[in-house]
């Protein structure tokens, strides 16, 4: 399967021009909803397009600039989606210098979910007790899996060395 780039230039452009004309509402202050509605349109548009040229719509994914994103891929059903949030910690240990490092937490959203991924991130590193990076792992590690009343699950954790440009996924 192969497919010519300058069509999929305009099939994007033409849903960036589709996408600026129509307003997404959420039902509640949680934009989950309204990003879904984005993902459908541009899912349903793109696979459009894609079974028209013989190819294949895999995945897509939405980046915001400050480091979250929005995504679905074709091992999902066509109402989940995968929410990442990023957060930065200062690791300090003892006696050591002090590390920046950016956790991006995956949450698998499940339909209608209107949980705020941020800031359940938030409130998931507020129960740690964080000395330095080793143990920080060692707390991120039974995270993996955590799941919220609506059903959207934390499928993953990404720790990122930004000094180093290491990157750990649990």
């Amino acid at each position: 399967m192969s497919v010519n780039l300058m069509d999929v230039d305009q099939w994007l452009g033409a849903l960036k021009a589709e996408l600026e004309r129509d307003l997404f509402v959420s039902k509640s202050a949680s934009l989950n909803h309204a990003l879904a509605e984005v993902m459908a349109v541009a899912r349903l548009k793109l696979a459009e397009n894609a079974e028209g040229a013989g190819t294949v719509l895999r995945s897509l994914t939405f980046r915001e600039e400050r480091g979250w994103s929005f995504e679905w891929n074709a091992k999902q059903s066509p109402e989940e989606q995968r929410f990442v949030y990023s957060h930065f910690l200062e690791l300090v240990p003892k006696d050591q210098t002090c590390e920046l490092v950016r956790l991006d937490f995956s949450w698998r959203r499940v339909f209608d979910c209107e949980g705020e991924y941020q800031h359940e991130g938030f409130r998931l590193l507020k129960g740690l007790k964080i000395s330095g990076l080793e143990n920080l792992l060692v707390q991120l590690q039974p995270l993996k899996g955590f799941k919220l009343p609506s059903g959207s699950t934390l499928e993953d954790v990404s720790v990122q060395l930004l000094a180093q440009n290491v990157r750990l996924t649990i």
